[in-house]
């Protein structure tokens, strides 16, 4: 019985991690108007194919962008985070808000936003 209890905590250790980053936003995308991309997911984020968002990860063209601290907004299906990112050897980071909507997910930055459309 006392072994029991220890295998259960570290299943359950185990397990709660990936439970943890499990976002609204986990799918696969393509950006809207480039009905020419593919959504191969053997292929996300090179060019032309599709991109992800998969727990605390965003996976751009080129680059992958780690999601934390995030913040509901407040009376919107919508999440803001920091990313800190990493692209063709460089890194940077910056504030991006995700809201879900019907047909996929915007992608909110200061000055830019971009709509991507759930894959089939």
């Amino acid at each position: 019985m006392y072994f029991l209890r220890p295998l259960t905590a570290v299943t359950l250790a185990a397990l709660l991690p990936a439970a943890a980053f499990a976002t609204s936003f986990d799918g696969l995308y393509k950006p809207a108007g480039t009905d020419y991309w593919t959504c191969d997911p053997e292929r996300i984020g090179e060019d032309r194919h599709a991109v992800a968002i998969q727990g605390d990860k965003l996976f751009g063209v080129e680059n992958t962008c780690t999601l934390t601290n995030a913040v509901p907004v407040r009376e919107m299906n919508a999440t803001l985070y920091d990313a800190k990112c990493a692209a063709e050897g460089a890194t940077y980071a910056y504030r991006i808000i995700l809201m879900r909507h019907a047909n996929g997910v915007y992608v909110i930055e200061d000055g830019f936003a971009s709509e991507w459309l759930n894959c089939p």
